[in-house]
């Protein structure tokens, strides 16, 4: 663990106030009595006598601090106010359930819990987790209250680069969520790499629309290291989205493909991309070609693409606004499915299942090593070495370089199919299917087979009335190979997913082994 004294977020904003007090540096448009701003100077006062609260509540260095909330200048205070104080955020997604949330507290040991009533009234077993403390922002007492009883610290706590800032709980497609911890030095890497790659400047205006609890919560940061405007949204509305981009002279934002979708739906006739806007920064799951075709002609090229994962956030791969108009001009450049070029200072392998190196072109394990690396699991230490063995993050994902160095992911490792000897990767299948007018979404697994050991089958929710098995398979034996092609196809109404929006194929597996 690096010793060293580093600079933490509370103290990016500390020193951003000292440069830009009266900038605006939070506005949230969904604060009850309408938009509320508050300057640096502000937002600096309210965080320092928070800390000074939670230290008073008997809070020390090191102790969890959960924060579940929708986006806001509460969620953004107690974030910045726990960091202030020298403890660790442990952000909770809201769109969770009651056993989330419980495994989350007890797993991570929060001492407190930051949240509104919407949240305790939704899972009232809140406050019975064992040595938790709850504030509520919205009632009572509330943040007001809790600012009130300590004195507020005259500058953020000193901490070691090394020590951590935040448990970030992974998805849990595959089991039980786990905690990655992120340190200081983890969060500043991702800023310094955002304002690096986005091109991001001392004008910024964010715009928050995703989960601050996520995505977007990684643009926070190096928003506040430029002094730049954070706008925040409650949740995401795409037409209410494309105003905002008017309204507030917003220069750019995260999102995640589907919501590029519903933006592309929601334009209104004439619309233009205004020309505040500099850039739309997505990740988090693969994007459709047709989605990507159409956002880069309706955003003039002003699309950045990453691919990393949460163990080491953000960026490992960009595909930047000039590949998205070479794709433009070139709609058939294999471009469309790359998740870009690996950055420099990150160190990227495909590998065999004995983590021997695979030629260029044959897929393999992505393996990754970046400074914004996690420290690893939260209390899983046999997990942790698993994962970064060698000192390589194994990422779980199957990829390849091709030749001019860009990443093509084709598919999660457990999401392989062994189908009579032989390899195939859902993600490839999925892509043909989700071409076709029938199809509205695709998920594809592998059901045993008496014969093949595992059957590919496809599990698709209809665009319409149409549920043609036969045609489906039809159209699959002009694309792919015989082995890839579905033995099956199942329809479904709608596909499993998470909190995060993934689709839970492990969740498939169980139905249709059951059913069959």
């Amino acid at each position: 663990m690096d010793d060293t004294v580093t600079t933490t977020a509370a103290q990016v904003l500390w020193d951003a106030a000292r440069r830009y007090p009266d900038r605006p540096c939070v506005t949230d448009l969904d604060a009850a009595g309408g938009p509320a701003t508050l300057t640096y100077a502000q937002l600096v006062e309210r965080v320092a006598a928070l800390a000074g609260g939670l230290r008073a509540r008997g809070l020390r260095e090191g102790d969890r601090v959960a924060l579940l909330q929708h986006n806001s200048h509460a969620y953004v205070e107690s974030y910045l106010a726990a960091i202030a104080a020298g403890l660790v955020v442990v952000p909770l997604n809201v769109r969770l359930v009651r056993d989330d949330y419980l495994h989350m507290l007890t797993d991570s040991g929060s001492r407190l819990l930051v949240t509104t009533e919407e949240f305790v009234s939704r899972v009232p077993e809140l406050g019975t987790v064992a040595g938790l403390d709850l504030v509520r922002v919205d009632t009572g007492h509330g943040l007001a209250g809790l600012a009130t009883e300590g004195a507020p610290v005259a500058a953020p706590a000193p901490a070691a680069g090394g020590n951590p800032a935040s448990l970030m709980y992974t998805s849990g497609t595959t089991g039980s969520p786990k905690a990655v911890v992120l340190s200081h030095d983890s969060w500043r890497s991702v800023a310094d790499r955002a304002v690096e790659v986005l091109g991001m400047g001392g004008d910024e205006v964010t715009l928050h629309v995703a989960p601050l609890t996520h995505g977007a919560g990684f643009l926070l940061l190096p928003t506040l290291m430029l002094g730049g405007h954070n706008v925040l949204c409650r949740s995401y509305d795409a037409a209410r989205t494309l105003e905002i981009f008017v309204e507030q002279g917003v220069t750019g934002l995260f999102v995640v493909p589907s919501m590029i979708r519903m933006m592309l739906d929601a334009r209104p006739v004439g619309w233009s991309v205004p020309p505040s806007l500099r850039r739309l920064y997505y990740a988090g799951s693969p994007i459709d070609p047709e989605t990507m075709r159409d956002a880069t002609e309706a955003f003039e090229g002003r699309l950045v693409q990453s691919f990393a994962q949460m163990e080491s956030p953000m960026f490992f791969t960009v595909l930047d606004q000039e590949d998205h108009r070479r794709i433009l001009a070139d709609p058939a450049s294999p471009l469309v499915r790359s998740a870009g070029r690996v950055l420099p200072g990150v160190e990227l392998r495909i590998v065999d299942d004995a983590d021997e190196d695979l030629p260029t072109g044959e897929p393999g394990e992505i393996l990754a090593r970046a400074p914004q690396a996690m420290s690893g699991y939260w209390n899983r230490p046999e997990d942790t070495a698993a994962v970064l063995a060698g000192g390589w993050l194994h990422t779980g994902d199957i990829g390849h370089l091709d030749g001019d160095g860009y990443l093509h992911i084709v598919d999660r490792k457990k999401d392989m199919i062994v189908t009579g000897g032989s390899n195939v990767y859902a993600r490839e299948v999925e892509e043909v299917l989700a071409e076709l007018p029938a199809v509205k979404e695709a998920a594809v697994i592998g059901l045993p087979h008496r014969v093949w050991g595992e059957a590919v089958t496809a599990v698709l929710v209809p665009a319409g009335a149409d549920r043609d098995s036969d045609a489906v398979i039809e159209a699959c034996r002009a694309q792919l190979a015989g082995y890839r092609v579905p033995k099956q196809v199942l329809w479904v109404d709608d596909l499993p997913r998470n909190a995060y929006g993934k689709v839970l194929k492990r969740r498939l597996r169980e139905q249709f082994t059951t059913a069959g």
